[in-house]
């Protein structure tokens, strides 16, 4: 609903006085045109000049258009419904990480980065691990973890709880899988299909959910005596910081990426890319993959077929290949309980 009133925002200043019978191709591409450069005015009184992306102005389009067709279906029907005038796309890029990049933006959310150095007498690069303990962040930790091993949306991650619910997904560790969506929640252009989950990412899950248990102890045996049969709403959703849910994941993500020497691009969004792209090398076929993954087949062969053709029939393996030599095992703390 929040992004939705940003691009409404966003639409208003320029579309807000027209009509329907405004709405062609020339007012359009003057949208665009308008939209590209933006300016941002601080309190201070200086301007500031953003450059948009077309991607960005296209979203913005698509959610005027759905709104006209919304009328059209709901107070209509329109003697003529306009069609918007898109600006052209480039072709979709399928960004995604290495596993040794998983591996260190994993390490990043645990404190641990690599520092180098130069050996000035035969020119050779080194560098050893080191280890910031105020820069570790367990609740970035198991948003990383999650969408490596299941690929799922950020926003469904930081829904999931650890019990059935109306609002978001849940964790059955009886079952071993994962839910998307909640019990009361309908199915959308973004499906969320419930997902069967790993060893090694149920094995996170597990003992995650025992260190939960203990903090809602915790929790409720702090309370005065007369207050300790209350439920505790605190440490019910999988992803927390400080046993309350989240909204985004930012300043974790963005430390754990610098710590991790990786490009601003890298955004919780490439997880899912990256766990698609690993599906697509291990040649799993297109309708396993888009099933696992909640997306049709034909937007998984556009964005990644013609980059990583399938090799073969392949078994569908959710438990994603661990790093070679890297050590995704280590760096997560599962020899010294740290994750």
């Amino acid at each position: 609903m929040a992004r939705a009133h940003r691009k409404l925002a966003a639409l208003l200043p320029y579309w807000g006085r027209k009509t329907l019978a405004d709405i062609r191709g020339n007012t359009c591409r003057a949208y665009v045109a308008s939209r590209r450069r933006k300016e941002i005015r601080h309190p201070d009184g200086s301007v500031e000049v953003r450059t948009l992306k077309d991607s960005t102005i296209r979203r913005e389009l698509v959610t005027l258009s759905a709104a006209i067709g919304h009328w059209h279906r709901e107070h209509g029907p329109l003697e003529s419904v306009p069609v918007i005038t898109f600006p052209h796309t480039t072709p979709s890029k399928a960004d995604w990480l290495s596993r040794q990049q998983a591996s260190w933006l994993l390490a990043g959310a645990l404190g641990f980065y690599r520092e180098f150095w130069c050996d000035v007498a035969s020119r050779r690069e080194h560098w050893r691990w080191r280890r910031d303990r105020g820069a570790v962040c367990r609740h970035a930790t198991r948003f990383i973890l999650l969408g490596f091993y299941t690929g799922t949306r950020h926003r469904a991650i930081l829904e999931t709880q650890w019990l059935p619910n109306t609002v978001g997904g849940w964790i059955d560790l009886e079952r071993g899988a994962m839910h998307r969506r909640g019990l009361d929640e309908g199915e959308t252009n973004k499906r969320r299909p419930p997902v069967r989950l790993g060893s090694r990412i149920l094995a996170h899950l597990r003992r995650w959910k025992c260190i939960d248990e203990r903090e809602r102890q915790a929790v409720a045996a702090s309370r005065p005596p007369e207050d300790r049969h209350k439920p505790v709403y605190a440490f019910l959703h999988v992803v927390a910081y400080e046993g309350f849910p989240i909204d985004k994941l930012r300043k974790p993500w963005y430390r754990a990426r610098e710590l991790a020497w990786l490009e601003e691009s890298v955004t919780p969004h490439i997880l899912r890319h990256t766990h698609a792209t690993l599906m697509m090398q291990s040649g799993v076929q297109i309708w396993q993959a888009a099933g696992f993954l909640g997306m049709s087949p034909k937007i998984l062969e556009g964005v990644y077929g013609p980059r990583f053709p399938e090799t073969g029939s392949g078994g569908l393996s959710h438990d994603a290949p661990q790093q070679q030599g890297g050590s995704v095992r280590f760096l997560c703390g599962e020899e010294d309980g740290d994750a």
